[in-house]
């Protein structure tokens, strides 16, 4: 894949494979780029509310996080794959500049607060989107707990439980 644009299609096009395994119809299901939006978005908000983070740095990791996928579409945990290695091999394969190649690998070390913020970010996308999924009849409970711990474990691991808690009242009202 050496365009922009077919990235960006690949993307727009890729049903996150997590919901429709639990029943949600591909037309109904959020894609990949529709993710990578809400992740960023989420990181922008929530890193606003650290004095430490660089919020545009933050929302742009959140940003990227899932672009490997535009290869190897979106595998889901219950594959038993190694998705992390798959990613970064598909993220060397894409024609990007270096800058974007730096910001995936700065999700997936956790060596950043911004990468640390990304990570929680693209956990809390997931969980907001269970929530609606929930409420629409889909039987998305497991993944939604599951997230939710998740995100407790990684927030308190890093000292921003505060602040993500306050995050998830917001959501959750």
């Amino acid at each position: 894949m050496n365009k922009i644009n077919e990235l960006i299609y690949s993307l727009n096009s890729i049903a996150r494979s997590g919901w429709m395994i639990k029943g949600v119809e591909p037309c109904k299901a959020e894609t990949v780029s529709q993710h990578l939006f809400a992740s960023a978005l989420i990181a922008l908000e929530l890193s606003s509310s650290l004095n430490n983070a660089d919020k545009y740095k933050a929302a742009s990791i959140a940003l990227i996080h899932d672009i490997g996928e535009s290869i190897i579409g979106d595998i889901s945990k219950s594959a038993n794959i190694d998705k992390s290695k798959s990613e970064k091999e598909a993220i060397e394969k894409l024609d990007l500049n270096k800058d974007i190649k730096q910001l995936y690998m700065l999700y997936e070390s956790e060596d950043t607060l911004e990468g640390i913020i990304a990570k929680i970010s693209d956990l809390l996308s997931t969980y907001l989107i269970s929530l609606k999924y929930e409420k629409e009849g889909y039987n998305v409970k497991d993944i939604k707990n599951n997230v939710k711990e998740q995100i407790f474990l990684l927030s308190k691991k890093h000292n921003i439980e505060k602040n993500v808690t306050e995050f998830l009242k917001k959501i959750e009202e």
